[in-house]
């Protein structure tokens, strides 16, 4: 998700605190109400600075052991109002900064349509959006949006293309799942985009450490037959640091895995659609290392949170001798017709190729960096994960799988 600054002209005003009649909504606070959550929040109009100032405190929620949410609504829960048609933008535009320090980074913004029920439920389209100390334009693309409902994405929700005329409520809300702790919001006003999709630069940003496309990354280990393998992975100065040992697992008399992930709870994740893109592309480097078992792979919505790490797409990741610590980053990608949902369990090797669909690849739910069916130490940094275009020549600086 690109953050960048953009000269108001090239918005069209959704919402502001300056006393605007036309953009002047009503808010109300939604705080986690189930299973005993305990987030508070609330809101007030800075006249004076023409600021809406959104403050609060994400708390963990005692029954599920995990950080709550706080949401920001116009016109509030339950309810409807008429809003501008955006048909003509290109995604919306949130300015704010967040006015503490040591406040949340991570938030989303939300938009309901009248044409995304079904039955009784209401589809929420929802993209997430990073924010600093600094008043800036955070520009979140159509393409980043995905369709949830209860914080799970659904796939009955209609293009969001075809409902941009029918909004009919608005919202901020922390990231979830995000982190506990207080924030400060302050907004200068929302606003339809009209500016440049980062699908105009060849790629679109699905991971990265730089407060783009922020995700949470955790690593997990060859957990049966007694798998020794061992791994950690730690966001250091701007990228991850991938670290460990793929071991023999004795049972088995092979090499066991690893496992670098975003969220544990891949279905509650937000990607953006990547259907228009040709493949992946990773920038990486190893460090004192010349392992060769790497391996990409993503989940989609068709996937259930229990069969994610066995049923995902995945296909060999090639790290090239020539990124290593002592050099830059190298971009290596890897296309779409490279990666199969059916592999071998315990070697990663496709059975049969059967490349992900474009369903697949605007529903994606969770990233995987494997190490896989080659013993021994690994380690491994990378700054980013972007779903991009095939690079139209083969240069020193990108490897093409």
């Amino acid at each position: 998700m690109a953050a960048l600054l953009f000269a108001s002209a090239n918005a069209q005003s959704i919402a502001t605190f300056d006393g605007a009649k036309a953009t002047t909504l009503s808010w109300q606070t939604v705080n986690d109400p189930v299973m005993g959550g305990q987030s508070t929040s609330s809101f007030e109009v800075d006249a004076n600075h023409h600021l809406g100032v959104w403050t609060g405190e994400v708390k963990i929620v005692p029954f599920l052991k995990a950080p709550g949410f706080c949401n920001l609504q116009s016109p509030g829960l339950g309810k409807t109002a008429d809003f501008p048609d955006l048909s003509s933008a290109t995604g919306i535009k949130v300015r704010a900064r967040e006015a503490t320090a040591s406040g949340l980074k991570q938030f989303n913004v939300m938009i309901m349509t009248s044409g995304a029920k079904h039955f009784f439920k209401q589809g929420v389209y929802s993209a997430n959006f990073t924010v600093t100390g600094d008043m800036e334009d955070h520009v979140v693309n159509w393409s980043e949006f995905t369709c949830t409902w209860r914080g799970e994405k659904v796939t009955w929700c209609p293009e969001l293309s075809s409902q941009l005329s029918k909004i009919d409520n608005l919202g901020l809300g922390t990231a979830f799942p995000g982190t506990a702790g207080p924030f400060s919001l302050e907004i200068q006003g929302i606003y339809g985009s009209s500016s440049i999709s980062s699908t105009d630069s060849g790629y679109i940003e699905l991971a990265s450490f730089d407060g783009k496309a922020s995700h949470k990354w955790h690593s997990e280990n060859d957990p049966v037959m007694g798998g020794r393998s061992s791994s950690s992975v730690k966001v250091q100065q701007s990228f991850a640091d991938y670290k460990g040992t793929t071991a023999i697992v004795p049972a088995l008399g092979a090499p066991g895995f690893t496992i670098a992930m975003t969220e544990g709870f891949p279905l509650l994740s937000s990607f953006p659609d990547a259907s228009s893109m040709d493949g992946l592309t990773l920038s990486v480097r190893q460090v004192a290392s010349n392992f060769t078992g790497y391996k990409i792979a993503f989940c989609d919505s068709r996937i259930n949170f229990y069969r994610c790490q066995m049923a995902s797409f995945k296909a060999d990741l090639p790290v090239p001798a020539s990124a290593t610590a002592n050099g830059d980053f190298q971009d290596v990608f890897v296309a779409w017709s490279k990666f199969s949902d059916k592999w071998n369990a315990a070697t990663g090797k496709h059975t049969a190729e059967n490349p992900p669909k474009a369903s697949s690849l605007k529903s994606i739910t969770q990233l995987q960096v494997w190490t896989e069916a080659v013993e021994g130490d690994f380690h491994l940094q990378f700054q980013y994960v972007r779903a991009s275009k095939a690079p139209k020549a083969v240069a020193s600086a990108t490897v093409i799988v």
